[in-house]
């Protein structure tokens, strides 16, 4: 059976991370545009393009991301600039287009490196074509693009980390309660415990190949939420920096959810009695609440959460930690 989606395309497209992005890269490539058609019209859509690449959230920290880009095209256009001076005929550019190519898949692991490489093909590239001047234009287009997305990527309201930080919490708390909640309605005969050694059984079981796939798909939106948080507490300030929550607090309470819910799985397996149907209710109902709270990634539509119960452990435990995360994100963040 095939794992389930962590979340919905529409809640992520239509959410407040996706409106976010989705303003902020209209913005960038709007102004890159405008002022790449007043500069120059040739190659124009060099300087839209880059700007849209810097802004991509999946590549680390923005402020990382425009120096290794400016870096790399540095080098890249300082290198070209050089074997130009030194080699003359028509096979150099040929030479250095094979060993570009063949060294991106190492270029790969660091992105100045990568595009240290790629501007040496694309200016061997022009080159081969007769377009010789365009070595200080690409440094130049890469240079606004690196100043637009770093003036546009922190604005006020398009720059807030708590927006696309909270996001991802709330699609891993959503996956991690409907692992839980498929664990407590799972009905099966719990695991015979024999001595001896452990036998394997023959035949998989369809419903536990399920449970599993919902509890690779909670951990999996977990990391994911431990990438972004990672990214986010290595961005410069900005206009939010003296209202950054603890996120790497909130990812470790978060996690120990997700384990609550493994053991829970484990006991029942073994034979614990199930807890009663109320309780199970009031612990996935207050998942389900937290994680629309931490959607804008403010939690402060959180509810009030109720008491954990007492007749679980596993699900006193996840009531526990559900308790310290709306006090991680509803109180005032540090600077």
């Amino acid at each position: 059976m095939p794992a389930p989606r962590p979340y919905p395309l529409r809640r992520s497209v239509l959410g407040p991370a996706g409106r976010e992005y989705g303003l902020r890269v209209a913005l960038c490539v709007a102004a890159a545009t405008a002022l790449a058609l007043a500069l120059h019209e040739e190659h124009w859509y060099w300087l839209p393009t880059t700007t849209a690449f810097l802004i991509k959230p999946d590549m680390g920290p923005l402020f990382s991301r425009v120096v290794n880009r400016f870096a790399g095209t540095a080098v890249g256009v300082l290198a070209f600039t050089v074997l130009a001076a030194w080699c003359g005929g028509t096979w150099w550019p040929v030479a250095v287009v094979v060993a570009g190519g063949a060294l991106i898949p190492a270029a790969t692991r660091h992105i100045g490196l990568l595009t240290a490489v790629i501007t040496m093909l694309v200016l061997s590239f022009m080159h081969t074509v007769g377009d010789t001047a365009v070595t200080v234009a690409r440094l130049v287009d890469t240079a606004l693009a690196c100043g637009i997305a770093l003036l546009v990527g922190h604005l006020p309201r398009l720059s807030d980390p708590r927006v696309r930080v909270g996001h991802r919490f709330a699609v891993a708390l959503r996956a991690t309660e409907r692992y839980l909640r498929h664990t407590l309605e799972l009905d099966r005969p719990p695991r015979p415990v024999r001595p001896g050694p452990v036998h394997l059984a023959a035949a998989p079981d369809p419903a536990a190949a399920h449970c599993a796939a919902l509890r690779h798909t909670a951990y999996r939106a977990l990391a994911e939420a431990r990438a972004v948080a990672e990214a986010a507490a290595a961005e410069l300030p900005g206009p939010y920096g003296a209202r950054r929550h603890d996120w790497l607090a909130v990812l470790a309470r978060a996690e120990r959810i997700a384990d609550a819910a493994t053991v829970c799985a484990v006991r029942l397996e073994y034979g614990v009695p199930r807890p009663p149907d109320a309780e199970v209710h009031q612990v996935t109902a207050a998942l389900a609440a937290m994680a629309d709270a931490l959607e804008d990634g403010r939690g402060h539509t959180a509810p009030p959460l109720p008491p954990g119960p007492r007749g679980c452990r596993s699900l006193h435990d996840v009531m526990t930690e559900l308790h310290a995360i709306h006090t991680l994100t509803t109180s005032a963040p540090a600077a």
